[in-house]
């Protein structure tokens, strides 16, 4: 006998698949369809097994004693009934049932059935769905509607600017927004005409000539608004988040002889600008005055630039930006370092030195020049400070020049000749030797040292330079050096370093020939050449080649070698030279080979 297990698998006791709630709208919906497609059919004739006998079927109606409407509810019902019970397996969990006892027996003809016991009524989960589903749908519904409200609030705002400027739109500072082409001229016009001109000053309210003091009036020019109203009306609502200011020239119709003649005769301020300066305190110290600038105002810059301004149309003019505020010339910013040059001219002291020198030619020290003496010499003007240079000059002139320059006309030399002793040696009218100090250009770079506030130890610029302890050839000399030569008695000698380094007889100027006779005087070696031609025939009336030639004046004599058979003696009265000193080959060669240049070469007679 087969059992009618209806809560069993097809594969034994496992449970079935649970389905989602998907799942189940979508079996019952093929359920009711399987149903309403077949409820028209004939019904088959019930199987033999499944009828009953009067005394022992549940007392029920048939389906053939109902109307075809019931038994059509019946039968939806049941369908329905199913589907629920397989879609909630999990909401009602199915207990396992052991397999029933034959339930029918066979006695006389008579079948006896067991009564199948009533399947559990699942749960009921038609309302939630349906409450989803009306929530969804309320959602989309408001959703439309807000899109609606949105969509007509647009195509109104373009309704509302068509033809028409958008919102926040600007021009010259005008709000245009919503105004027509002819609207929005006018409104630009109306308030370029009430402004007028319009001056900025740097400091206090605005200055506004009305147009009608200079006979203005105002156009827009041609396509000005073009741009303003070529913005995008498709995307007219991000106007109302957002401002867009525009400027546009005005074409002015005014004169401009009755606008200058107004900017002259107005009064624009009267304090005029003061110069900054540097100014002493009691104590000594000096400090800065600040400049002021005052408020006059240079009425032509003015005027000029504000007649630029209106030919391009703008009729709002910064004064700021035409420079036509009067300034001083001198600021206190740029006094700064001034300030701070005074501030070190309390601790300058200027010394000069002349110490290295031969000292047993020419004299020899240093002079200071003291602050007292600078601050006497120096005058404040604006930012510059100035030294008199009259008084620099003179005391350039007393404690310098004088004291210390040796090349000049008449000076003479104290010097102790190695045959005669001491003597007085004329500088002589040919004399090269000696220290001559150049005035102004010693003065010129006083005053940078004046300025500078330097303390320095310097020497003074010379016009001509004497022999230096120092050599500029490099060489440094610790005692008196220098070339004698004594015509009387035709000899020379070369000391080095207070030392004699060498002396030799020689063969000066003929003496009976005054044109060739050697001068005495103060000379030194200003050259050195070798070889050396000397003399041309067409001037000297002889040419002839040396060794070693050493110039000691400019007017050709100096020392150099020359082949005689003899020196020294009385050769030069009656067959001296043509006034240089002639001297043996070898004793030529050593001078050359150890003089420097400025060496000094006394002739004494």
């Amino acid at each position: 006998m087969t059992v009618n297990n209806k809560d069993q698998s097809p594969a034994g006791n496992a449970p079935k698949q649970h389905l989602t709630k998907d799942e189940m709208r979508e079996k019952i919906k093929a359920s009711l369809a399987a149903k309403e497609a077949t409820e028209f059919q004939p019904s088959s004739p019930k199987p033999s097994s499944e009828r009953f006998s009067g005394q022992n079927r549940p007392a029920s109606r048939s389906p053939e004693n109902g109307s075809a409407s019931e038994r059509t509810r019946s039968d939806k019902a049941r369908q329905i009934h199913d589907a629920v019970s397989s879609g909630y397996a999990y909401d009602q969990p199915r207990q396992q049932r052991a397999p029933q006892p034959q339930q029918q027996q066979r006695s006389g003809g008579n079948v006896a059935t067991a009564q199948r016991p009533p399947r559990p009524t699942p749960p009921r989960h038609y309302e939630p769905v349906r409450e989803e589903s009306n929530a969804g749908k309320i959602c989309i519904i408001i959703g439309i509607a807000v899109l609606a409200v949105l969509l007509l609030s647009y195509i109104a705002g373009l309704a509302v600017y068509h033809s028409k400027f958008l919102p926040k739109t600007y021009v010259n500072g005008v709000d245009i927004g919503g105004m027509t082409a002819e609207e929005a001229s006018d409104a630009v016009l109306n308030t370029a005409q009430d402004m007028g001109l319009t001056f900025i000053p740097k400091s206090g309210d605005p200055i506004t000539f009305k147009g009608s003091s200079f006979g203005c009036t105002v156009t827009l020019p041609d396509n000005a608004l073009t741009e303003p109203a070529d913005e995008s009306h498709a995307l007219w609502f991000r106007k109302l988040f957002s401002k867009t200011e525009y400027t546009v020239k005005m074409q002015d119709s005014y004169s401009e002889d009755a606008l200058v003649s107004l900017i002259a005769a107005y009064d624009w301020g009267n304090v005029p600008p003061t110069d900054a300066k540097v100014v002493q305190n009691e104590d000594g110290s000096f400090t800065i005055q600040p400049e002021d600038n005052g408020n006059m105002v240079d009425t032509q810059k003015l005027s000029d630039y504000t007649v630029a301004q209106m030919r391009e149309g703008n009729n709002t003019i910064q004064m700021a930006d035409s420079d036509c505020y009067k300034k001083a010339a001198v600021t206190a910013e740029s006094l700064e370092p001034t300030l701070a040059l005074y501030n070190k001219i309390g601790a300058v002291e200027i010394t000069y030195d002349m110490t290295d020198r031969e000292e047993i030619f020419d004299p020899v020290g240093t002079e200071k020049l003291d602050h007292a003496t600078i601050m006497d010499w120096i005058t404040t003007d604006g930012d510059d400070i100035t030294v008199d240079t009259d008084k620099a000059s003179a005391w350039v002139q007393e404690h310098i020049a004088d004291k210390y320059d040796t090349l000049v006309t008449g000076y003479n030399f104290k010097f102790k000749a190695t045959e005669d002793g001491e003597i007085t040696l004329p500088i002589g009218s040919d004399g090269i030797y000696g220290w001559k100090t150049n005035v102004s250009a010693t003065v010129e770079k006083l005053v940078d040292y004046i300025k500078a506030g330097e303390a320095v130890t310097i020497e003074p610029v010379y016009k001509v330079e004497g022999f230096r302890m120092n050599s500029n050839a490099g060489v440094t000399y610790t005692g008196n050096t220098y070339i004698e030569v004594d015509i009387c008695h035709q000899h020379l000698w070369y000391y080095v370093n207070g030392e004699l380094f060498l002396e030799s007889d020689v063969v000066t100027g003929k003496e009976s020939d005054p044109t060739r006779a050697t001068p005495p005087g103060a000379y030194k070696v200003w050259s050195r050449e070798s070889p050396r031609k000397l003399g041309t025939y067409a001037v000297q009336g002889y040419e002839t080649w040396v060794n070693y030639w050493m110039p000691v004046t400019y007017t050709g004599i100096g020392l150099h070698d020359l082949n005689r058979s003899a020196y020294g003696g009385d050769i030069y009265i009656n067959n001296g030279s043509h006034g240089c000193i002639n001297l043996p080959l070898d004793v030529a060669k050593k001078i050359y080979d150890k003089v420097t240049i400025n060496t000094p070469v006394m002739i004494v007679p």
